[in-house]
Parts: structure tokens; sequence; C-alpha cells
């Protein structure tokens, strides 16, 4: 039975809780900034995600030792490992929710430590030193993205439970609709902004903690969102 007396987090994994957004780097890379131009028709609402994705994985060949070793090249941002203490003192249940892919996640979970941390994304398989992305979630989903936040927001939530989602990216924009409390920055701050979603603004999860503990935890009864709450920009 879900507990359901404190709030469900959720948190994006590229470019929220890593320092950079691993998968378009890792693209960005091994593709010498190709794939650029299959982001921009996703960008432009002219393909899916998944689809952006699958082209993405075509256009790079690289090994799972080179993959293993550019994973663990990345760093998380330095308060995260604070806020998941944070999440463990108040007994909330915090998920990560990825469009990205499970091969490299675990590896930088694993290295900070945080591989217990449960999460759900799409899954990479290799052929030799082709990748091969598989979408298991896709289906479930509102037929855009790989994997559509949404949908696991929405099968997480126990009854009544409030929800904060955490995120930084246009892959966030399903959830963010539907959650209670909001943390954004960067497209997803935009995005929020420009359809008058009520959220928090951050840059790192310093902010997050900071305003988590001060108004997130203790709002009773829970009130709407500001749309902007800046600090230190």
């Amino acid at each position: 039975m879900r507990n359901s007396r404190g709030p469900l987090v959720l948190v994006d994994f590229d470019g929220t809780i890593t320092q950079n957004d691993v998968g378009a780097l890792l693209f960005d890379t091994f593709s010498k900034k190709e794939s650029k131009k299959i982001v921009s028709l996703w960008l432009k609402g002219e393909i899916s995600s998944k689809e952006c994705l699958a082209k993405e994985c075509e256009l790079i060949k690289i090994t799972k030792s080179e993959l293993k070793k550019f994973a663990l090249s990345q760093k998380i941002d330095e308060k995260f490992g604070d806020f998941v203490d944070l999440c463990k003192r108040e007994k909330l249940k915090l998920v990560i929710l990825s469009d990205g892919l499970d091969f490299y996640i675990k590896l930088i979970l694993e290295k900070f430590g945080l591989e217990k941390l449960p999460f759900y994304s799409n899954i990479l398989t290799f052929e030799g030193k082709k990748l091969k992305p598989e979408f298991p979630y896709f289906d479930r989903g509102c037929g855009n993205c790989g994997n559509c936040k949404r949908y696991h927001l929405k099968n997480l939530r126990g009854r009544k439970q409030k929800v904060v989602y955490i995120g930084d990216g246009l892959s966030d924009k399903c959830v963010a609709r539907e959650a209670d409390f909001v943390f954004a920055k960067n497209d997803l701050r935009k995005f929020c902004m420009s359809e008058n979603i009520k959220h928090y603004p951050f840059r790192n999860f310093g902010d997050v903690i900071r305003i988590f503990q001060k108004s997130v935890l203790n709002l009773s009864p829970l009130v709407p969102l500001p749309t902007n709450v800046e600090k230190g920009r």
C-alpha cells in the first residue's frame, strides 16, 4: 500500500540530477554534433522524442566500455545527495523519471552511491557498436514522449497524494501540468512561464532543499505555488 501521508517526489535525471544533460552531451560528442539537426526537428514538433532518440542512436557507434567511461566521467549536483537524505528523513518516496537511457543512469547512480533509488527510463541494448533503444512505456503515455512522465505520476501517486516534480527540460512538459509542486529551471522554467504553470525556479538542489523545507513540507493546508519565486539571479 502506498504511503500517501507525504508528497510523492519525482525528479528528472539529465541536467537536473546531473550537472550536464548526459544524453545530449553523449550524442553531440560522438556524432560530432550531427545530432543537433535531429533534436531541432523534435524541438519544432516534427518528430516525437521517441523518434528523436532512435535517430540519435543510429548516428553513433560506441562500445559498452566507451559508453561506460563516458558515463562515469559525469558529475551530479553537489547537493542532490543531501536532498535524497532529506526525503529519507521525511519518509518521502523519491523516484527518478527520465526520457533518457538506463545504461548511463545506472552507472552514474552507482558511482555516487545512489543505486537504490528507483527510476523509470528508456532501455538501451547493444549490437556490437550499435545502440538499440527500447521504449517499454511508450504505448502507455502521451504518444509523443519515449517515456511519458505523466504516466508514471498517475501510476505512482497514492490516493489524494500531492506530487512534487523537479526538472529542467522539455521532456518534463507533460508531468509539469499534473504535479502539485513544480521546481523548474532552464527550458522547463520557460515553458512554465509561457503556460502560466505555477512553479519554484531553482538553480541547484541547494535551492530546492531551502524551498522544500520552508514551503513544501510546511504547507498546511497546501496552497497554490507562486508563479515566480526567484532568489539570487
